[in-house]
């Protein structure tokens, strides 16, 4: 470690000695030069600038507004091509009901040092000119007409080799669908319902069935679902 600052001190040291030399025989050059540096570490130096915030909802482990401020940075370089991906330098979440707001002045007047000390932009309302075109436009759900699909589906009862009935077994084909992380099934003893996607199925369900030890499977090769419902009075 010792040897490797000594290096370092050496070559900092016959660095300052060729600006000298040539600030005595050169000074025209060494101005541009010296210009050059300070152009360019003022530009490495700037904050990023804000380009746009987005609004949208986090909906777990609870409900509330997520801020995206999207901002360009001369630190992030340009992609390779059109083919290749965006560089992005991602800055830590923050919980602005715990912190104050940062106005666009402010971030475009504050040094970043650090990547980690990325700034948060929360774009003020009168920063934002209402006679230009938005490039998103918020809508409500109930705006939004998405067709209701019931699926194909197969209801019946197992029973054992004494004709006892024993489960309730609902096979539901869910064409379209690769994975189910987002369904809602619900199951209480005398109906069920399913909503997934744009299928919804709503089912009264032949005998009294416990909730609490059925169970959900779901076939990703046949995009199949299959629920077994014990019947209660097992």
């Amino acid at each position: 470690m010792e040897s490797s600052s000594k290096g370092l001190l050496t070559q900092v040291t016959q660095f300052w000695n060729l600006l000298d030399d040539l600030a005595e025989s050169n000074p025209e050059s060494y101005k541009k030069f010296i210009q050059q540096q300070l152009k360019e570490g003022k530009q490495l130096c700037a904050a990023p600038e804000p380009q746009l915030c987005l609004q949208t909802r986090i909906l777990k482990p609870e409900e509330k507004l997520l801020f995206i401020n999207l901002c360009q940075w001369e630190r992030i370089p340009a992609p390779q091509s059109t083919t290749h991906p965006v560089p992005l330098s991602v800055g830590r979440p923050e919980d602005m009901s715990e912190s104050s707001e940062l106005t666009l002045e402010q971030i475009r007047n504050s040094t970043v040092s650090n990547p980690d000390d990325f700034p948060q932009l929360l774009l003020p309302k009168d920063h934002v000119s209402g006679k230009t075109g938005c490039l998103i436009e918020e809508i409500s759900s109930t705006e939004i007409q998405v067709e209701v699909k019931r699926p194909a589906y197969e209801l019946k009862i197992v029973v054992d080799q004494n004709e006892k009935p024993l489960k309730t077994e609902l096979k539901v084909e869910l064409p379209g669908i690769n994975s189910v992380s987002l369904c809602d099934l619900s199951v209480s003893e005398d109906d069920l319902l399913i909503e997934i996607s744009e299928y919804r199925l709503h089912l009264n369900l032949p005998e009294p069935v416990n909730p609490e030890m059925t169970k959900a499977k779901f076939i990703k090769e046949k995009a199949t679902l299959i629920v077994t419902m014990p019947l209660m009075c097992n």
